[in-house]
């Protein structure tokens, strides 16, 4: 009697032990093995530097913020006691006061007006001062700049309420400049955010692992492998079988 070995399951079980094996790998290391071509490490490193780029422009653009935020606070400060310096040289300007009245009035507007000066002086960001300055914020390839007048009330007189207005005009002025830099600095965070997502997820697609392709594949693997080892086995039964027939 001829036994029948043509089918032999040994090679798919090899071929299908390795690719669990890779697959297993894949989902361990979380890398994809397939850039092995010079070509596509090179992309794949172009559009990490395109991400790191993106991300110093979106923490420059978060700094940015914050210090237009100290600026914009610090303006609106100035911008009450302003109200407060007009009122008080509305009053003074007022000629039923006597010269004791007057007095009490002019020394509490030198006290708002040093008190506006400190908050100028103050008012700073990483240890650089705002006021007199002109930032500008790199966002990688774009830059966004800003230009905070010194804005001091030093000049400014009891009697005259036209220099008060200019300088609350100045004020305004200040704040809306302020405001649309912030404004800008904002919507540049979001084209960032959106531009590194895009980005990373490109350069996800050359160089890591798709994980759900990677389970799916270790587990189509192991169940080819099962399925070889149980052709084995029975094979292996049926061998027995017949060499215990020949033997009986």
């Amino acid at each position: 009697m001829q036994l029948n070995t043509q089918f032999n399951p040994l090679p798919q079980m090899n071929t299908e032990s390795s690719k669990r094996d890779k697959a297993l790998d894949k989902i361990a290391a979380a890398v994809e093995l397939k850039l092995e071509d010079s070509s596509s490490r090179t992309i794949s490193d172009m559009l990490q530097n395109q991400v790191s780029t993106m991300s110093q422009g979106l923490m420059n653009a978060n700094d940015g913020i914050s210090m237009m935020q100290i600026a914009g606070g610090t303006l609106n400060s100035l911008s009450d006691q302003t109200q407060k310096l007009n009122d008080l040289s509305v009053r003074y300007n007022n000629d039923t006061l006597n010269a004791s009245q007057k007095e009490t009035l002019q020394n509490e507007f030198s006290r708002t007006v040093e008190s506006m000066q400190q908050s100028i002086e103050g008012s700073s960001f990483n240890g650089k001062s705002l006021f007199g300055s002109s930032p500008t914020f790199s966002l990688g390839e774009s830059s966004v700049s800003a230009s905070i007048p010194s804005l001091s009330p030093s000049s400014l007189s009891i009697e005259n309420q036209d220099g008060i207005q200019a300088y609350r005009d100045s004020l305004a002025q200040a704040s809306s400049d302020v405001g649309s830099t912030t404004n800008a600095l904002f919507s540049a965070t979001n084209v960032l955010l959106t531009q590194i997502t895009e980005t990373a997820a490109a350069k996800s697609q050359m160089a890591d692992t798709d994980m759900a392709n990677a389970v799916k594949d270790f587990q189509q693997s192991n169940l080819k492998l099962d399925i070889s080892q149980i052709t084995v086995a029975h094979q292996n039964d049926m061998l027995r079988q017949n060499v215990t027939r020949l033997l009986g």
